[in-house]
């Protein structure tokens, strides 16, 4: 993630300004809305049914379960998107947004 100082320095370079305390408190938030997913979905998840899958569909879920896009753990592990998301939710794993 790009800190505020190269936030600003992008908006700067296109004519923009930024408000660095707004910008900073913003993304802190943002954080913790990302961690907070993540602990929903860690919880959440059937583990036990992970862990029985066989590669690369296990790595896709534990993917799934940290990043929490579907279509970015589907185009890594080389998985259907259709078929992820029936494995996601058989193994529990909720859609946070």
């Amino acid at each position: 993630m790009e800190s505020t100082a190269e936030n600003a320095e992008l908006a700067k370079q296109f004519g923009f300004t930024i408000n660095k305390r707004a910008l900073a408190k913003a993304l802190k938030e943002l954080e913790e809305l990302e961690h907070e997913a993540r602990e929903i979905r860690a919880k959440s998840a059937d583990w036990e049914y992970i862990e029985k899958q066989p590669d690369p569909l296990k790595a896709a879920l534990r993917l799934l379960v940290e990043i929490g896009d579907l279509r970015l753990a589907a185009h890594i592990v080389g998985i259907p998107l259709a078929e992820l998301d029936e494995h996601r939710i058989k193994a529990k794993i909720p859609l946070v947004l």
